[in-house]
C-alpha cells in the first residue's frame, strides 16, 4: 500500500515542487514580462519585475555555464566537487563572473552592451533589495527589453540546454518572446515620437542609467543631463557614470 508520499501513478505529483534550472529561469522571465505588460503597471509590479528578471536571468546564465561543466558554476572552480554540486552545498560565481565565463570559456557571444546591460539590472536589484529603488515602469521596460533580447537570442537561441528542453518550456519560450516583442513595440514607438526631439537636441547624447536608451541630453556646462525617454535626470554619481559608458566599454 502505498504511502501519502508515493506517487505510484508514473505522473508529476502536483503537490511536488520541482523547478529544474531551465524551467525556474523562465519562469522567473515571465514573471517579469507578466508585471511589466499588463494593463496598469503599479510599483509593486516594477518591483518583482527586477527582482525576478535578475534571478531569472542569474539562473539561466549558471544553467548554460553548468552544460558547459558543472565546476564552472562555483565560485572558484578548482575547489569544486561533485558531492557538494550534487547537493548544492557550495558558493556560486557572481553574475559578472558567469557572463565572463561565458565568453572565454563557453564562446558565447556576448557583447560590452549585453554586459552593460546585465550590470545595470544588478545595480537596480542589489538597490531594490537593500536600499530601497525608485524607478518608473517606462524605464524599466527598455532596461528589460535590453536583458530579455539579450537573453532570448545570445545566451538561450543555440544552447543545447534549450535543444533538450520539454513542451512546458517551449511554451514558456514563446509567451516570453510575445511579451519582449510587446516591450520592444512600446520603446521603439516611444523612440519614434521622440526621434524630432533627440535631432534637435543640443549637445552630445548620452545612454542613460535608468532606462538604458541612449536618450539622454548631455548639459555638460551644468554637469547634467536628462533623458527625454524616461525622463530621468543625471548628475553627481549617475551622470559621472553615464560620460564613463560615453567613453567606452564598461
Amino acid at each position: 500500500m502505498a504511502t501519502a508520499d508515493e506517487n505510484t501513478s508514473g505522473e508529476p505529483d502536483e503537490h511536488q515542487l520541482e523547478f529544474p534550472p531551465l524551467r525556474n529561469g523562465l519562469d522567473y522571465l515571465e514573471s517579469a514580462v507578466h508585471h511589466l505588460t499588463g494593463a496598469n503597471v503599479t510599483p509593486r509590479d516594477v518591483k518583482y519585475a527586477v527582482l525576478h528578471l535578475h534571478a531569472g536571468t542569474e539562473v539561466l546564465l549558471k544553467a548554460i555555464l553548468v552544460d558547459e561543466h558543472w565546476s564552472l558554476a562555483f565560485d572558484d572552480p578548482g575547489r569544486a566537487t561533485w558531492d557538494r554540486y550534487q547537493s548544492g552545498n557550495f558558493k556560486s560565481c557572481t553574475v559578472d563572473d558567469a557572463l565572463a565565463r561565458l565568453r572565454n570559456i563557453a564562446d558565447v557571444a556576448i557583447t560590452d552592451d549585453d554586459t552593460k546591460a546585465v550590470r545595470a539590472l544588478t545595480r537596480d536589484r542589489n538597490a531594490l533589495q537593500h536600499f530601497g529603488l525608485v524607478h518608473n515602469a517606462t524605464a524599466m521596460e527598455a532596461r528589460a527589453a535590453a536583458v530579455l533580447d539579450f537573453l532570448l537570442t545570445t545566451v538561450l537561441s543555440d544552447s543545447s540546454v534549450v535543444m533538450r528542453c520539454g513542451e512546458e518550456e517551449r511554451r514558456s519560450l514563446d509567451r516570453i518572446r510575445s511579451g519582449l516583442g510587446h516591450i520592444k513595440v512600446f520603446v521603439k514607438q516611444r523612440m519614434n515620437r521622440l526621434a524630432p526631439q533627440l535631432a534637435a537636441a543640443k549637445g552630445i547624447l548620452l545612454h542613460c542609467v535608468s532606462c538604458t536608451t541612449r536618450a539622454a541630453v548631455d548639459e555638460h556646462r551644468h554637469k547634467r543631463a536628462h533623458c527625454l525617454f524616461c525622463d530621468h535626470v543625471m548628475q553627481g554619481v549617475d551622470y559621472e557614470i553615464a560620460t564613463h559608458l560615453a567613453d567606452g566599454p564598461c
